[in-house]
């Protein structure tokens, strides 16, 4: 129970990171939204491999082959943020001047992507081996 306790608790300051890159470079810096995402979420995974490996998995696998199949799960977690993001985008109201439609799809697709990754991470990246 600990463990899923941390894991959200380092969870929340990856999408922290990863909301406020993607709200400075979509809505200040006005960068098209999928390349704001893609970065906010490369910034959000570079934190995420190590706060968990270090502090909650506490792994002592070997990390290339670590970093290798954290990298898929990444990828496969982001693609189904990505698949959410868009199907959002056009389809939620904007919540003032300050939050857009885009923005908001962007949160969703962060829980979607959360959900994928924790399952992920446990039994696949940073399984302890025998």
């Amino acid at each position: 129970m600990w463990n899923f306790i941390k894991y959200n608790l380092i969870g929340i300051v990856n999408t922290g990171i990863t909301l406020v890159v993607v709200w400075v470079l979509y809505e200040f810096l006005h960068w098209n939204l999928e390349l704001s995402n893609f970065l906010g979420f490369i910034a959000g995974g570079v934190n995420s491999y190590i706060m968990n490996r270090r502090l909650n998995f506490k792994s002592r696998n070997k990390k290339r082959s670590e970093v290798f199949r954290f990298m898929i799960v990444f990828l496969c977690a982001y693609l189904v943020n990505l698949c959410v993001l868009e199907s959002l985008k056009n389809a939620l109201p904007s919540a003032g001047e300050f939050l857009s439609a885009g923005y908001l799809a962007n949160v969703l697709a962060n829980v979607a992507y959360v959900v994928v990754s924790y399952a992920l991470y446990r039994y696949f990246v940073f399984k302890k081996k025998d």
